[in-house]
């Protein structure tokens, strides 16, 4: 930047002078003085984003132009050499304050902290360390010398590495700068490039100064027009800021918050005039937002006149605002907040301006409901009372159904007692009774009395039918009073069986029945009351016999253990080892609705069979009771006119508990 065109004629060096007039040292000093009186303004905002390092900028080139005036007004090359290595202390800050300016500015400083923009100093800081010790390692400058420049003289030099790679790292800088400046000014909203104009001419101020330097094309052939190029820069950043407060109530880079809000949200400066509008305000007023900034609410606002009036000097409220309009009535909620200045004066107002005409309508639609709910509630609190009036009279006829139902258990284990009683009692004289028929059949028999054995033996059959009745009913009160004892033996199912066999088959031979037992003779032994399973298998072999005619009989008897699953050998099912009696016969036979009524107590299913075979109703009945009182049950699938299969399922050991 120091580097002038090269003159042919050299100077001795040991011609001197105090001061050289020279031309330009004026307007370097000028310069110098405006920047600085222009550095405590900004610097009294610096809370404002961007006004600190424009504040360093103008530093930094108050610096740079004061050490180039001294340098030019110095006549020995000593003294310019040394005023120009101070320079480079200016020289090397702007680029780095023109970047962090950039990026405040923009609102895109989220990733500046002070320490990254502490290290945009460590090159130009080297840079004037550099020159300084360039003595000793020429670096910076390889030869110097003194040109003739009228009457004047001019350092002049051979520049070395150090000093290129400083002026690459400084045009870096401010062509990065100068990037996110220009974007900033090309996202802007067309309404606020008018007042950020200044910015335009604040980038492109340098970058012309370099351009007319390196083409040659300079009007002042030997002076380094870069800081003046500057100045204007700064000045008119700095203008921006005080005429158009920039950084205070309209930041150029906003972003798209604002204008994709609902609210209406207008800024107002200190004269009433409007600042901004975002589009949803611009939505509202029925204009366009290019045309209305710059211009006082009374003009923009006119249609209405009652707000204007309202809120002319109101710098801070909260209400509601309804406007009738040829429309329809509409209603807004505003908000005023006031921004101050530093002298705490105030310097704009932002009014947000909120659309409730929806809401209002809401509202009173919620109220009419809620004028109809209030009724509705009254009605339904006639039904609740209702209701409970009607609850009242459930629990009351509750009350007397439970009471009911007491008398009626109250009446069922009385009948049981009775029952029981009666039973006992009954049993005794029909005992005797039997005896005696037995005692007159012998006899009768030993006198050859023939005539009287068909009556005796009607007696005895009779008797024992009575018997036998008798007993049931005393099985089934028990039962039902819970009174019943099991009493468990172990024994063997084949011996059982055998029993059961011989009981039956004269039965089966009267009918003409063929009886086939299918029982495995190392089927085991089961744990269990032998006279309860007696009794049941009993009553469902004598059925099969009774109700078979020139048919067949069937038991088949097997265990049933339970299986292992194939994937998980040691898992078994949470049942207890079973044994099985199947009874199948090729009688009668069943409908469903016969086989539904099958083991309800004193319940026949057919009056027919049971006035030619006999029977109470009671058998089945007590029989599956016996077995779901041994944890077993019964079953049986029937179809009319092809026999019936009952099914005995007991466990192997009564009173065990299943296997988990």
């Amino acid at each position: 930047m120091l580097a002038v065109q090269r003159a042919a004629r050299l100077y001795p060096p040991t011609e001197r002078c105090i001061v050289q007039p020279i031309p330009f040292i004026l307007p370097l000093l000028l310069t110098a003085l405006v920047l600085a009186l222009i550095v405590p303004v900004l610097w009294r905002r610096r809370a404002a984003p961007g006004a600190t390092p424009l504040a360093a900028l103008m530093l930094a080139v108050v610096f740079w132009a004061l050490m180039y005036a001294l340098s030019l007004a110095s006549p020995t090359m000593a003294g310019q050499i040394f005023w120009a290595n101070l320079m480079y202390i200016g020289i090397g800050l702007v680029p780095a304050s023109w970047l962090v300016f950039a990026f405040e500015h923009s609102r895109q400083d989220a990733w500046l902290t002070r320490r990254k923009a502490g290290l945009l100093a460590l090159v130009p800081l080297g840079t004037v360390l550099v020159a300084l010790t360039n003595r000793t390692h020429q670096l910076f400058r390889s030869a110097t010398w003194l040109v003739d420049v009228g009457p004047f003289k001019v350092l002049d030099a051979t520049l070395g590495p150090a000093f290129w790679l400083h002026t690459v790292y400084s045009y870096a800088l401010l062509l990065a700068g100068t990037i996110v400046l220009l974007r900033t000014f090309i996202r802007m909203p067309p309404a606020h490039r008018r007042q950020a104009g200044a910015l335009l001419v604040g980038v492109s101020a340098p970058w012309i100064g370099n351009a007319l330097y390196l083409s040659g094309a300079n009007p002042f052939p030997h002076l380094d027009i870069t800081p003046f190029a500057f100045s204007i820069s700064a000045v008119t950043l700095a203008w921006d800021l005080l005429r158009f407060q920039l950084f205070e109530i309209i930041p150029v880079a906003r972003g798209t918050v604002l204008d994709n809000m609902d609210d209406g949200v207008i800024v107002l400066d200190a004269k009433n005039r409007i600042v901004d509008a975002n589009p949803a305000a611009q939505l509202l007023i029925g204009t366009n937002g290019t045309d209305i900034v710059g211009q006082s609410a009374e003009q923009v606002l006119a249609q209405w006149p009652a707000a204007i009036e309202h809120f002319r000097h109101v710098s801070e409220t909260h209400e509601e605002l309804k406007l009738d309009t040829d429309s329809g009535t509409y209603f807004y909620d505003v908000r005023i907040s006031p921004l101050y200045n530093r002298y705490r004066q105030l310097s704009s107002r932002i009014i947000v301006i909120r659309d409730i005409t929806d809401r209002k309508h809401v509202a009173a639609e919620l109220r009419r409901q809620n004028a109809e709910l209030t009724e509705l509630a009254h009605e339904n609190a006639q039904l609740y009372a209702a209701v409970q009036q009607e609850l009242a009279e459930r629990k009351q006829t509750e009350a007397a159904l439970y009471q009911a139902k007491e008398a009626a258990e109250v009446a069922n284990r009385a009948k049981s007692r009775f029952l029981a009683n009666m039973s006992h009692e009954l049993r005794t004289p029909l005992s005797a009774i039997l005896g005696y028929a037995d005692l007159l059949e012998l006899q009768t028999e030993q006198h050859g009395y023939a005539d009287l054995m068909g009556d005796i033996a009607q007696i005895q059959l009779s008797g024992r039918h009575l018997l036998a009745l008798v007993s049931d009913i005393l099985d089934l009160t028990r039962i039902e009073a819970d009174k019943l004892e099991l009493h468990l033996e172990t024994f063997a199912v084949a011996d059982l069986v055998e029993t059961l066999v011989t009981a039956v088959r004269p039965l089966a031979e009267k009918n003409h029945n063929c009886l086939t037992v299918d029982c495995p003779a190392d089927i085991g032994t089961m744990r269990a009351d032998p006279t309860r399973v007696r009794q049941v298998l009993l009553n469902v072999l004598g059925n099969a016999a009774k109700f078979t005619e020139h048919g067949a009989v069937t038991l088949r008897v097997y265990r049933d253990e339970p299986a292992a699953s194939a994937s998980q050998p040691l898992a078994i099912d949470h049942h207890p080892p079973m044994i099985t009696f199947v009874v199948t016969d090729t009688g009668l036979g069943m409908t469903a609705s016969q086989q539904q009524q099958l083991f309800k107590e004193f319940v026949q299913v057919d009056d027919a069979p049971t006035r030619k075979y006999g029977g109470s109703g009671l058998g089945l009945a007590i029989s599956r009771r016996l077995c779901q009182l041994m944890g077993g049950d019964i079953r049986v699938i029937s179809a009319p006119g092809h026999g019936s299969t009952f099914t005995v399922q007991l466990p192997l050991w009564v009173g065990a508990p299943a296997r988990a």
